[in-house]
């Protein structure tokens, strides 16, 4: 079962070279997994877990695909 209150990272790549990525501070995963719904899809977003752990695009698709749109 996923702990959708569970602290995570949101760090946006840039779309320019040379630009720095943009780290959206703590949130939980439930708002982390909400910032890659709304990004478009060029956008490449990692989601960092509390232990460390970054999530993989598959993981990252996974968890857009389980969390209701309404939640």
């Amino acid at each position: 079962m996923t702990d959708w209150n569970e602290p995570a990272q949101v760090v946006i790549w840039p779309e320019a070279e040379g630009d720095e990525p943009q780290d959206r501070g703590t949130v939980t995963l439930r708002e982390a997994v909400r910032t890659v719904r709304a990004a478009p899809r060029e956008r490449r977003i990692w989601i960092i877990m509390a232990d460390g752990h970054i999530l993989r695009p598959g993981e990252v698709a996974a968890l857009t695909a389980e969390l209701p749109p309404d939640a």
